[in-house]
């Protein structure tokens, strides 16, 4: 079995040598460090060349002429890597020395599982820790995944309720490549999404609820240091997302979910042009829209359910 860790980089200096040393020193090596880099302007290209000196049989580096951003670069470390099984890697965290081992233990006994992400704790750019963990701010808690332990509600969650896999956390099997690339991007989906959804669509997404990173957040983070409020402010599960999980909602509640629901749709309705969506779960979903609009227009004229629709377009 070949194991290979692909790598986005883009003026990494900081930080990529501690990454690089955790990944290199896994208690399970792994066999090839497929490096793209973004067209650096700092030291990162020499970093990784004295790295690549080191270990010449190990890294395999691809540079681009022109910065093309994280989501293409992640396709193209997919598409280069020769690994039976392929880590996603950010050039700024670091990982635990049994994140491989445990990765790889896992798919072992999920034969059904292609595509595998874990929790994570923070630290800060001193690399000191931060309180909570990665699912903490996502909303993946332990009442949430008591609800998503099926592949299907699992599918379910992720149409409904959005992101909670992150990209740094993502193993894959080669042979989940085939229906996952190329990636094809909407609004607001960046490759992590892609990945999750097309793979729980097709029932091979599983987790690891284990901590197996840590998750590095800092000021010049293209999302990561959005997780900073949450961090500090320690955000729950909305409540109201709970009593929809629960079934404990009434024409309240469905008046308040009518723009949420309407967004699932328009979501389903996207990447239906790409894969057949769960039949099943998508039905649901535009049935509960409907459930929504049917309290909404009893409880609202004409004239304001319009003005509040034509506002929230704008939001």
């Amino acid at each position: 079995m070949i194991i290979s860790v692909g790598i986005c980089t883009y003026n990494s200096e900081k930080y990529l040598p501690e990454q690089l040393e955790t990944i290199i020193h896994q208690t399970l090596r792994v066999n090839e460090i497929v490096v793209i880099d973004d067209a650096s302007t700092d030291q990162t290209t020499r970093i990784l060349h004295d790295y690549a000196s080191r270990y010449p049989d190990l890294f395999r580096i691809i540079h681009n002429e022109k910065n093309k951003g994280a989501r293409k670069n992640f396709e193209r470390a997919l598409a280069e890597s020769r690994g039976d099984i392929i880590f996603l890697s950010d050039h700024d965290d670091c990982w635990l020395p049994e994140k491989v081992a445990k990765v790889v233990a896992h798919f072992a006994a999920h034969p059904q599982d292609k595509v595998v992400f874990t929790n994570g704790v923070f630290m800060d750019e001193n690399s000191a820790a931060l309180p909570s963990t990665l699912w903490d701010v996502v909303g993946f808690t332990a009442e949430v995944r008591a609800y998503a332990q099926t592949k299907d509600d699992l599918l379910r969650y992720l149409l409904k309720h959005g992101r909670i896999v992150t990209g740094a956390t993502l193993a894959l099997k080669k042979e989940s490549l085939s229906q996952i690339l190329p990636f094809r991007l909407m609004h607001k989906i960046w490759h992590d999404a892609w990945i999750a959804l097309v793979a729980a669509n097709a029932k091979m997404l599983g987790y690891i609820e284990e901590p197996l990173i840590r998750y590095r957040v800092h000021s010049k983070q293209q999302v990561g240091y959005g997780y900073m409020e949450k961090i500090e402010n320690n955000h729950p599960v909305p409540v109201l997302q709970l009593k929809e999980l629960k079934g404990e909602i009434g024409d309240e509640e469905l008046i308040q979910l009518i723009h949420v629901r309407r967004k699932r749709v328009r979501l389903v309705r996207r990447l239906s042009r790409y894969i057949k969506v769960d039949p099943v779960i998508s039905t649901e979903i535009l049935q509960e829209r409907k459930a929504s609009e049917q309290a909404f227009s009893r409880a609202k004229s004409l004239p304001v359910r319009l003005l509040e629709s034509f506002r929230k377009m704008f939001k």
